[in-house]
């Protein structure tokens, strides 16, 4: 399902739908407001059969040090794993539409523009120190998640 399918879908729900889908959504991305535990959850839910190499698919993996990055205002931080196998390093978001993503506190908004409707243009505004091109960059990186396989995601902010 594609972005603009699931945008269209979200857009016939009733208004009480739309508040109880959007309560939903908050409540499974934040996480009891914690960005470390929102990191937390995607890394359980993604490793929950193991990990695996990114690249190469194999099981081979080490804990390959900690990186700090700043999210809402506070350092959080962040395991970095490597692969035995082929010698690539990768994180808990490699591979998601979180990758590479500066502002991680500011995805919720953006979701919740998404739900209600908004241009891009008027999600910028709401969202606040984005622009509305980067928000489009976000929009594609939702847009080709598949549940059935982990694509290589574009690398952008």
């Amino acid at each position: 399902m594609r972005s603009t399918d699931i945008l269209k879908a979200i857009q016939k729900l009733n208004p009480a739908e739309k508040h109880r889908l959007r309560e939903y959504l908050i409540d499974a991305l934040t996480a009891s407001s914690s960005t470390g535990t929102v990191l937390q959850e995607i890394s359980e839910r993604k490793n929950k059969n193991g990990y695996h190499c990114p690249d190469c698919e194999s099981e081979h993996i080490v804990r390959f040090g900690k990186y700090t990055t700043v999210v809402d205002g506070e350092e959080v931080k962040k395991q970095r794993y490597r692969c035995k196998a082929c010698k690539k390093t990768f994180t808990d978001l490699t591979n998601t539409a979180l990758y590479r993503t500066r502002r991680l506190h500011q995805w919720i908004k953006f979701i919740e523009c998404m739900i209600e409707g908004y241009s891009l243009r008027k999600s910028a505004e709401l969202v606040g120190d984005v622009t509305h091109v980067t928000l489009f960059y976000w929009r594609q990186n939702l847009s080709i998640i598949k549940a059935d396989r982990n694509p290589k995601l574009r690398r952008y902010r």
